[in-house]
């Protein structure tokens, strides 16, 4: 770990190794895998010199796909919607929140006592903080990528006008006592950086002068949902609005500028890494915090303009948190897992409060208590320096007390999209209720997805809006929500289309979905955490897997709600990779014939199997290092295992007790992930994830010989996911560089088809034989696409429209069976097949 490297764990969730350094924010960088029992965790990397926003940041949003028809978008949100929150504010009267949503461009209202969202105001690109005047008239909002400001009218929760910036990137706002101007911090190289005085009742900016540099300093990621957000540096504003103070984090010096005039009134050399600041209430002392080994605390005196002190501490200073007691007597800073309190007078450490990771630190309205923003939220007296409560429920950051009472709000944006409520009175606070950051109905963090064997339904589990939701793919739209608990992640239907079964892991659920109704008519408590589903051939029974706590394996009778659990084996030790991209969990798969199932004891390094009919395991066999997926041949007498940390791809011959390691292939270089197994049992094929172009690939093993035979190079992008058709011999394989790749899979002759442009870099692939249809789900920016991979026409789906086509149009004539999933000549998905299909076959011939 270099010096402008530093890690964060929220805590309850599970460290994670650091991503290497990145020249650009966004998803462009490729993080160092790591395993963890908990699927959860989260990165954090600092650096010492600011940055730009780099225009790759944009990453989830919505592009433009290919030409071809045959592919669409399906948002799984509706209009109004909040994603990314990433800063809330109170009115001063305390009655209504705001939070700014980065993804979505806009701004929710929350009324604070029914804690429910009331309007959302468009703002401008990239939104990132938020202010409101003490007057409670107007809220402002910074827009990066607009080089804009939004000013909103707060009692009518309307937007009054767009005023641009001289420069680019305004990140940061603060807005003057009197109510009637705001400071914007403008990043424009990250070197040459500014500040814009924006007149809010003429609404324009009336002044710009140049600044000390401003800008990004590093970056947070949450693996699972692939949300990522940038961290900048601060300034604080005086409460007269006369002074701004700014802590030049790169060039060692804290730099006072006159308000007013522009004129910088005062260049203080500091020690290395000024980052975080505070000003008191008076505005006469200012607070900064030298983070990473400097371990210091420097006090300004912003009558005089000097440093007027500085203390020392035992522990390095982290997570841009400083506070200034009302008194002026203490800083109250952030240290690993504590806060601790500094005498300014005499630099000794007076307190450690022990908090876990901190968030943010917020003074409440009367001067009485710290609100420390965590998993574990707490609350700290501050005239005895104690701990006086402790508010679990999870993890947030960004925070906000409110000015008139004893309560805060913080934004849980990391694993969520939620806002927290609290009552921080002391010793009697406690927790609220928290709300969705925007207005419901939402999809959020599209995750696992499965599709009915029609093909006309799909249904997708959402990570972080602790629901599923339901497509329908004959029209490629929403068709409804349904609740199934926090943090789902797969989902399989049953071969009759009539349920789906989705795993909500946090919520320590089953959920058992009725898809003629899209209701859950039963949810089954298991603990903890399962994530992993498969469905017998029958539809009679399902499968899962738990990846915390006691790790097993579930056996369920389905029977809609009289669903129930049969019986639990033991599963070794089960967990997650961090992975390519997303958050993968280890892997469980049946054999064809759904005798065995095959569970990846991923930190145990074994494959273990059971007997399905028998419920019991009958084999343990040992392989690589952290198998993470596995796929059966078709006749079900071999298990190939995808070894994630020793590159490799273990085969097993499956023969019940007798189960035994044929042999591991090397060379799968590259964290191998996706495996796929052709219909004949000839070949295999396997994705293997380095993060740089000419190692990222699919790896075809002779089963025969069990050697490496061929390298498909993918290019700059990870295959995620991956799926065989037995039916056309084409590999679908899901690229994070936004593609989905078709590879004829033809042994040592393959090679790749065609690229489809997608939204964004995927997660989950589901493929639909009856329809030749691909989905693939977008945790950013939260939904699905639709690939048709079959030519209108073309009924056997054997690539070209002809004779036979026709014939099984005319043998299918009329309604089509119920469940129609053996009407392939149903080209529009009407039900049945009439001459608008005839018609569509006879425009495809050839």
């Amino acid at each position: 770990m270099n010096a402008c490297q530093s890690r964060l764990v929220v805590a309850g969730f599970s460290s994670l190794a650091l991503v290497a350094a990145a020249s650009a924010v966004g998803r462009s960088f490729s993080p160092a895998p790591a395993a963890s029992a908990d699927a959860a965790p989260l990165v954090k990397e600092t650096w010492l010199a600011p940055r730009p926003v780099a225009r790759d940041a944009e990453a989830g949003r919505p592009g433009p796909l290919a030409a071809d028809p045959t592919h669409e978008y399906i948002s799984a949100n509706q209009e109004p919607e909040g994603d990314v929150p990433r800063n809330v504010v109170f009115t001063p009267d305390g009655s209504e929140v705001l939070i700014v949503h980065r993804d979505t461009d806009n701004v929710t209202f929350f009324d604070v006592p029914t804690r429910t969202a009331t309007h959302t105001v468009d703002a401008g690109d990239f939104p990132v903080d938020v202010a409101v005047t003490p007057d409670g008239q107007y809220a402002v909002v910074p827009n990066v990528l607009d080089n804009s400001v939004t000013i909103i009218d707060v009692p009518t929760h309307s937007a009054l006008a767009t005023v641009p910036v001289t420069g680019e990137q305004p990140y940061a706002v603060a807005v003057t006592s009197d109510s009637q101007l705001a400071v914007v911090g403008v990043i424009n190289d990250a070197v040459n950086s500014s500040f814009s005085v924006i007149d809010l009742v003429a609404q324009s900016e009336v002044l710009t002068f140049p600044s000390g540099s401003q800008g990004v300093i590093g970056f947070w990621w949450a693996p699972e949902s692939g949300t990522a957000g940038n961290i900048f540096t601060r300034f604080a504003l005086t409460p007269d609005g006369g002074t701004i103070v700014l802590p030049d984090r790169g060039g060692a010096r804290v730099r006072l500028y006159d308000r007013m005039t522009g004129d910088e009134v005062a260049d203080l050399p500091v020690a290395a890494q000024p980052t975080a600041v505070d000003v008191s209430a008076d505005g006469t002392t200012a607070v900064v915090n030298h983070e990473g080994d400097i371990r210091t605390i420097t006090e300004v005196d912003l009558v005089n303009q000097v440093v007027s002190g500085t203390a020392n501490t035992d522990e390095n200073l982290r997570n841009q948190a400083i506070r200034i007691t009302p008194d002026k007597n203490y800083a109250i800073a952030a240290i690993s897992n504590n806060v601790i309190f500094v005498n300014l007078e005499t630099g000794v450490t007076t307190a450690t409060v022990s908090t876990g990771v901190v968030g943010e630190i917020e003074i409440s309205h009367d001067g009485q208590y710290a609100f420390v923003s965590n998993y574990n939220a707490r609350v700290i007296d501050i005239a005895s320096q104690s701990l006086v409560k402790t508010i679990p429920f999870a993890a947030c950051v960004e925070a906000a007390a409110s000015p008139v009472e004893s309560r805060a709000v913080a934004l849980n944006n990391r694993f969520r999209e939620d806002i927290h409520f609290y009552n921080i009175d002391g010793a009697s606070g406690f927790f609220e209720g928290f709300a969705s950051s925007g207005e419901p109905e939402e999809g959020d963090a599209t995750y696992g997805v499965d599709i009915a064997p029609d093909g006309t339904v799909a249904v997708a589990c959402n990570v972080v809006s602790r629901n599923a939701t339901v497509f329908d793919l004959t029209t490629n739209t929403v068709r409804s929500y349904i609740e199934i608990g926090d943090r789902g992640k797969e989902v399989r239907i049953t071969p009759d289309g009539r349920y789906a079964v989705a795993c909500a892991m946090d919520a320590n659920a089953v959920a058992i979905v009725d898809l003629t109704t899209d209701t859950v008519v039963k949810s089954l408590t298991i603990n903890e955490r399962p994530g992993r589903v498969r469905i017998s051939p029958d539809g009679q029974e399902a499968y899962v897997l738990n990846v915390a706590g006691s790790d097993r394996i579930t056996f369920i009778a389905l029977d809609g709600a009289d669903s129930f659990i049969i019986t639990q084996l033991p599963a070794g030790q089960t967990g997650s990779a961090n992975g390519p991209t997303y958050t993968e969990t280890s892997g469980i798969e049946l054999s064809p014939d759904g005798s065995i199932l095959a569970v990846c004891d991923s930190f145990n390094d074994k494959l273990r199997l059971y007997d399905t009919a028998a419920r019991e395991q009958v084999a343990e066999v040992g392989v690589g290092d952290f198998p993470l997926r596995v796929a059966f041949s078709p006749d079900g007498t071999r298990a190939y295992v995808t070894n994630h940390f020793s590159n490799s791809l273990s085969v097993i011959n499956v023969d019940g007790e007798n189960s035994s390691l044929i042999t591991t292939i090397p060379g799968c270089t590259g964290y191998p992930l996706t495996v796929s197994v052709d219909g004949a049992g000839e070949y295999v094929y396997v994705g293997t994830n380095t993060g740089s172009n000419g190692t990222n690939a699919i790896r075809v093993i002779d089963a025969a010989s069990n050697t490496l035979i061929k390298t498909i190079l993918t290019g700059d992008g990870y295959p995620r996911d991956s799926y065989l058709s037995p039916d056309t011999a084409t590999l679908y394989v899901s690229s994070t560089d936004s593609e989905l790749i078709r590879i004829d899979a033809a042994g040592s002759d393959s090679s790749i088809i065609d690229r489809v442009a997608l939204t964004s870099g995927p997660c989950d692939l589901a493929f639909n034989e009856a329809r030749q249809t691909a989905i693939t789900t977008q945790p950013v920016p939260d939904g699905i696409d639709v690939v048709s991979c079959r030519r209108p026409g073309d009924v056997d789906g054997d690539g070209d429209v002809d004779t036979a086509d026709l014939l099984a149009l005319l043998a299918t004539w009329g309604d089509c069976p119920d469940p129609p999933e053996d009407c392939p000549a149903d080209f529009d998905g009407d039900g049945d097949v009439d001459t608008a299909d005839l018609l569509t076959l006879l425009a495809n011939w050839g």
